[in-house]
């Protein structure tokens, strides 16, 4: 269940859905300690596959995202930008080309 943002360094609690971002993330199953696997005919019937939820608040998701791959798990990434030109940095930063 749901209760914080999944930046550990927030912990922001989760209150409604209108607010921030939720992902939804579809992982292998996996199989738990002291679990055995089950026969090959009984797995072919069984979800292999299971969907975790996972949510950044509103100021999180503006400078993050939520990532998936089997050998990490799910991570933090911070979002790309998109690149400035020089002309609109300088306008940005009050400098001017022309002196």
């Amino acid at each position: 269940m749901l209760s914080r943002c999944a930046n550990s360094q927030c912990g922001k609690p989760f209150l409604r859905l209108g607010e921030g971002k939720l992902f939804l993330v579809e992982t292998d199953r996996l199989t738990k300690p002291g679990e055995s696997a089950a026969p090959p005919f009984v797995r072919a019937r069984q979800q292999q596959r299971q969907v975790e939820h996972y949510w950044l608040c509103d100021d999180c998701a503006a400078e993050w995202t939520l990532v998936y791959d089997r050998e990490n798990g799910v991570a933090l990434v911070a979002l790309r930008r998109p690149a400035v030109s020089a002309a609109a940095a300088a306008a940005a930063t009050g400098h001017s080309e022309a002196a």
